[in-house]
C-alpha cells in the first residue's frame, strides 16, 4: 500500500527543518507499505495541484497533520484529495480537540498521540473497516523509541539559507554548505499548565523520556551524515534538570557534540551547572518563552515562575558562554494595554546584545484554559482558525481593541528589526570579535527568512542597503584591529617566552 504523509503549507514561512511526526510514523509503519512524506512549506502546491499529484502517483491513503494555525489549509487540501477519490486520515492537536469538525473533511481522525494508533489504522484500512475516530487509551512510552532512517532524507530542501544563496554556493563548489536543522525528540509532556499552551492538554503533564542511549545513537547517525545543527524539539528540554544533565554528559562522553538548540524555561536557567553543561555539550541557541516583562501579565497566564527582573542577567550568562537566545513575547494578555510594545522594548533594549526577540498576539487554542475562559466570557472569535491572520487577534482583548493589539505586535517587530533597532544592538557589541558580530548580523537579517517567506537576491540586497550602518559597524577596520588582530599580536611575546629554553645556572 502506498501512503502519503502531508505537512500543510502555513503560507508564511519556509521550513528550515523536517516536521518530525511523519518520520516517526513512517518508522512505525509495518513492513510491506511504501510511505512518502511531502512538506507543503518546501514543495508548494495548491489543493487542486496536490490532489492531481496524489491521483497520478496512485496513493492509497493520505495522512494530514492538523495544527490550529494551519488547519484551514489542512481542510482545503483534504477536501480536494477526497474529491479525487483518495481517503484521508487526519490527526494532531487541533483534530484531537475538534474531531467532529475534522470529520467534515476526513474519512477518519486520530485523537491524541498516534504512535500506537497508526499500525491499527493501517490494518483496519486494508480490511475495509476504517473507523471514524481512533483514540489512544494511554500515552505511549518512549523507552522503545523507533529508529528514524535520516539517511533517506534529503536535507537540502530544508536549508536555512535562501534558495538563491544555496544554488550560488553549490555552483562555486561548496557542496556541503546547505545549513538545515535536524529535529530530535528526547521527551514529551510538561507539568507546567500555562493557560495558553496546548502541550499539557495534548502530551500530558507527566513527562516521558527516551533513554539516553537511544538519543545518543540517533545523534551518532546524524553526525555520520554530516549534519551541522540539531534542534531538540522537546517543549522543555531541561524540565527534569537531573536527566538533562545526564544526557548532556552522555553527549560529551560519546563525542556527539553537534551544535544544538532547544527550548528551555527561564526558571531552569538559574542553574549554573546546567549552563556550563549547555556550553560544554555545544548548545548554541536557547528558545525561551518569556511572554511578558510585566509581572501582572505573567500572573494572568499562570506563568509566575518567570521573573522579569532576572531576564537580562540570565541572557547575559548565556551570552558569556557563547549561547544566543530567541526570546518569545506574547501581547494581548489581560494585563496588557495600548503601549505595551513600547513598554516591552524599553526594557528589552537594555539587555546584553546577542538575542533575537519574537512577538505574537495571544492566541486562544482549543483545549487550553484560555480558550475555555474567553468562550465563557463571550470574548472569543468562534472558529477563528478558518480565517487565520499572522498578527490578527482572535478574541476581544480586555484593555484594547483587536485592531490595537495587531498594531502593538507590528510595532514590536518594527522596533526590534528596523535598521535603527538592529544598529543599536550591533553598536553595543564593542568587545566582540568580527566573526561573532558578522554571524549575529547575518542571523538577524536572515531571521525573516525563518519567520517570513524566503526572500530573493534583490530583496536581500535591498535589506543589506537599508542596514548599511550595521554592516559598516561590523566591518569597521578599527574594531577588527582591536578585537581580532591585537590579541594575536599581544600573545606573540608570551608564546616566544614560553617556547624559549630555560636558563641553566652556572655550574
Amino acid at each position: 500500500m502506498h501512503v502519503l504523509f502531508y505537512v500543510p503549507d502555513n503560507r508564511i514561512t519556509h521550513s528550515y527543518m523536517p516536521t518530525l511526526w511523519p518520520y516517526v510514523l513512517k518508522s512505525l509503519t509495518p513492513p510491506g507499505h511504501n510511505v512518502t512524506t511531502l512538506d507543503g512549506n518546501v514543495v508548494r502546491m495548491g489543493p487542486a495541484e496536490l490532489a492531481e499529484y496524489v491521483r497520478r502517483e496512485k496513493f492509497d491513503l493520505v495522512g494530514i497533520g492538523g495544527m490550529t494555525r494551519t488547519i484551514h489549509r489542512s481542510y482545503a487540501v483534504a477536501d480536494s484529495i477526497r474529491a479525487a477519490g483518495i481517503p484521508v486520515v487526519m490527526g494532531g492537536p487541533h483534530v484531537t480537540e475538534e474531531p467532529e469538525e475534522a470529520l467534515e473533511h476526513a474519512d477518519s481522525v486520530a485523537c491524541g498521540e498516534a504512535d500506537d494508533l497508526w499500525p491499527q489504522i493501517l490494518r483496519d484500512f486494508e480490511a475495509g473497516k476504517l473507523q471514524r475516530i481512533y483514540r489512544s487509551c494511554e500515552k505511549p512510552s518512549l523507552e522503545n523509541y523507533p529508529r528514524i532512517p535520516w539517511e533517506q532524507t534529503d536535507f537540502r530542501q530544508f536549508s536555512v539559507l535562501p534558495r538563491w544563496a544555496s544554488r550560488t554556493l553549490r555552483k562555486l563548489g561548496f557542496r556541503h554548505f546547505d545549513v538545515s536543522i535536524s529535529p530530535v525528540e528526547t521527551g514529551r509532556g510538561c507539568p507546567y499548565r500555562c493557560d495558553f499552551c496546548t502541550v499539557s492538554p495534548f502530551f500530558g503533564e507527566k513527562v516521558r523520556f527516551r533513554t539516553n542511549e537511544s538519543v545518543i545513537e540517533e545523534l551518532k547517525l546524524l553526525k555520520r551524515l554530516g549534519r551541522t545543527l540539531v534542534f531538540f524539539v522537546d517543549d522543555n528540554f531541561a524540565i527534569n534538570p537531573r536527566r538533562a544533565k545526564s544526557l548532556m554528559r552522555a553527549m560529551i562522553e560519546a563525542d556527539v557534540r553537534i551544535p544544538w538548540a532547544a527550548q528551555i524555561s527561564m526558571n531552569l536557567l538559574r542553574d549554573q551547572e546546567l549552563l556550563d553543561l549547555l556550553k560544554e555539550s555545544k548548545c548554541v541557541c536557547v528558545f525561551i518563552g518569556l511572554e511578558s516583562v510585566l509581572p501582572e501579565s505573567l500572573k494572568e497566564v499562570s506563568k509566575t515562575f518567570n521573573k522579569p527582573e532576572e531576564y537580562g542577567q540570565i541572557i547575559g550568562q548565556l551570552q558569556k558562554r557563547g549561547i544566543v537566545c530567541v526570546t518569545a513575547f506574547i501581547m494581548g494578555i489581560d494585563g496588557d494595554r495600548p503601549g505595551v510594545a513600547r513598554k516591552t522594548w524599553d526594557v528589552v533594549q537594555d539587555w546584553p546584545p546577542g538575542f533575537f526577540p519574537v512577538f505574537s498576539p495571544l492566541t486562544p487554542l482549543p483545549g487550553t484554559p484560555l480558550y475555555k475562559s474567553l468562550r465563557e466570557q463571550g470574548r472569543l472569535e468562534e472558529r477563528h482558525w478558518m480565517n487565520y491572520r499572522p498578527y490578527g487577534a482572535a478574541f476581544k482583548p480586555k484593555f484594547m481593541t483587536p485592531a490595537e493589539l495587531e498594531k502593538e505586535v507590528r510595532a514590536a517587530w518594527e522596533m526590534a528589526y528596523s535598521p535603527e533597532g538592529i544598529y543599536k544592538r550591533i553598536s553595543r557589541m564593542k568587545n566582540m570579535r568580527f566573526v561573532s558580530k558578522f554571524i549575529y548580523l547575518f542571523a538577524t537579517l536572515a531571521f525573516r527568512g525563518i519567520y517570513f517567506r524566503q526572500m530573493n537576491a534583490t530583496a536581500w540586497l535591498r535589506l543589506v542597503w537599508q542596514n548599511r550602518r550595521s554592516v559598516l559597524e561590523v566591518f569597521s577596520f578599527r574594531s577588527f584591529i582591536r578585537h581580532d588582530i591585537a590579541p594575536i599580536i599581544e600573545a606573540q611575546p608570551r608564546m616566544v617566552r614560553s617556547s624559549s629554553p630555560s636558563t641553566m645556572p652556572d655550574s
